[in-house]
């Protein structure tokens, strides 16, 4: 059942943002989880390096608040969300052991996002999981995570860790 709501529509909407928001340059995303308990102005003001659609924070950087560090280290780290037996992932060059970032908040730039046709490159990914099950929802993050890993691999800037912590309420 938990497989079921991995790919629910709405986990998918924060590929869209473009298309929802046209207002505004840079938008703030947060999962319907997220408990915020501090100015978010802060979290807004997070600046963007040349080039990057997004900023999100990095799963290595702060621990999570799990016990369980064996478990909470494999879905740090790109083996958590990937399955490296597929070819079209080894291809990548992303190595297993690079750490992850949690993509339930995010401070994107819109322009950005358009220009680099980011919503185009997770359909393509999501349409390759379809084709080669690179990233089932048995692993980590469910269907949604896993192209944006891909997709922003090496290209996003980092948002202060403190904006999300994973594990609270588990």
């Amino acid at each position: 059942m938990n497989q079921m709501k991995d790919v629910h529509p709405l986990n998918f909407v924060r590929f869209y943002l473009p298309l929802l928001i046209h207002q505004h340059e840079k938008v703030i995303y947060l999962d319907d989880d997220v408990i915020v308990q501090g100015d978010i102005q802060e979290l807004y003001d997070t600046t963007l390096a040349l080039g990057h659609a997004a900023a999100f924070s990095d799963d290595c950087d702060l621990p999570s608040a799990q016990d369980n560090n064996r478990i909470v280290g494999l879905q740090n780290t790109y083996m958590g969300y990937l399955d490296y037996r597929k070819k079209t992932i080894k291809d990548l060059g992303i190595s297993p052991s690079t750490c992850s970032f949690n993509p339930g908040v995010i401070v994107a730039n819109m322009t950005e996002w358009k220009h680099q046709r980011i919503t185009k490159q997770l359909e393509k990914w999501m349409q390759k999981n379809v084709e080669e099950n690179l990233y089932s929802s048995s692993l980590g993050g469910g269907v949604a995570t896993s192209p944006m890993l891909i997709v922003f691999h090496g290209k996003y800037s980092t948002i202060n860790p403190l904006w999300h912590i994973r594990h609270l309420g588990k």
